[in-house]
């Protein structure tokens, strides 16, 4: 497959991410009672539960707030280019920690200025030609 053309995405939030990650603080917050005795360890427990939701349902990994990476643009060399929502734009490149399976790409970016993003992405922030495109090549690197 050839990979001669700019790949450019605009993702947005992933309602399946965010459904997921709620799905998962609820089980595990229902099956406090039946795994901890009552109490305040079981209270301390289900309180830094909430709070990791809390922080969680709004990451910018899952496309919110002025620093969640709304466009990627893959270039021909390899390279990428990286555009926050709050309009800031970064040179990247893809780190060899990404995750590519299935059900999840995460893709994880170190910044040639120095520091990190990370952009998570479930399939249904992209058109589906696009998805398949980006998969088929992260595939080949």
């Amino acid at each position: 497959m050839s990979f001669a053309a700019t790949l450019d995405l605009a993702p947005r939030v992933s309602v399946r991410l965010l459904r997921g990650l709620s799905l998962l603080h609820l089980g595990v917050g229902a099956s406090l009672p039946f795994a901890m005795e009552p109490g305040w360890a079981m209270g301390a427990v289900a309180g830094l539960l909430g709070l990791s939701w809390l922080k969680l349902r709004r990451h910018p990994a899952l496309g919110f707030g002025p620093c969640a990476l709304t466009r990627l643009t893959w270039h021909t060399e390899g390279n990428w280019t990286l555009r926050e929502a709050s309009g800031r734009s970064h040179e990247a490149e893809l780190d060899g920690g990404s995750l590519v399976h299935p059900l999840l790409l995460v893709l994880n970016f170190r910044l040639t200025a120095g520091g990190r993003r990370t952009r998570l992405i479930a399939g249904d922030e992209l058109e589906s030609e696009l998805m398949r495109r980006l998969r088929a090549r992260l595939s080949q690197t």
